[in-house]
């Protein structure tokens, strides 16, 4: 097909699986260990006031915060494109991709899901 997209639906859902197990196992468990080895906080030099040492404490309580919230994002914005992808194998199995009309409906979607996910990963 010389314009457009080519839509081989097989391949789009074993990708929307993949996906999908990514974001629900992946990112998932990746986050709920790294919550799970921080759940008490920032520990370390917890008998040393102030100082230097308090500014490395607040740097790093930061970076983890960050680090779980983008592992969050990742998972949200994986499962939208899991879903979009899904969406596109199920609804175009039998159409006639070559069709103009065809191709607006997967850009349609494809651009639907980046905004979607542009939006999760702004509200960081």
């Amino acid at each position: 097909m010389p314009d457009g997209v080519a839509v081989e639906t097989p391949r789009v859902r074993e990708f929307a699986t993949s996906l999908r197990l990514e974001a629900d196992s992946g990112f998932a468990a990746a986050a709920e260990r790294g919550a799970d080895l921080h759940r008490h906080g920032v520990v370390f030099g917890a008998g040393i006031p102030g100082g230097t040492v308090l500014d490395v404490k607040n740097r790093y309580a930061r970076a983890l915060a960050n680090t779980d919230a983008n592992l969050r994002a990742y998972r949200r914005a994986a499962s939208i494109f899991a879903d979009v992808a899904e969406r596109i194998a199920r609804e175009f199995a039998a159409a006639d991709l070559a069709s103009a009309q065809a191709q607006g409906r997967v850009d349609r979607l494809l651009r639907g899901a980046v905004a979607e996910a542009n939006a999760a990963l702004e509200g960081l």
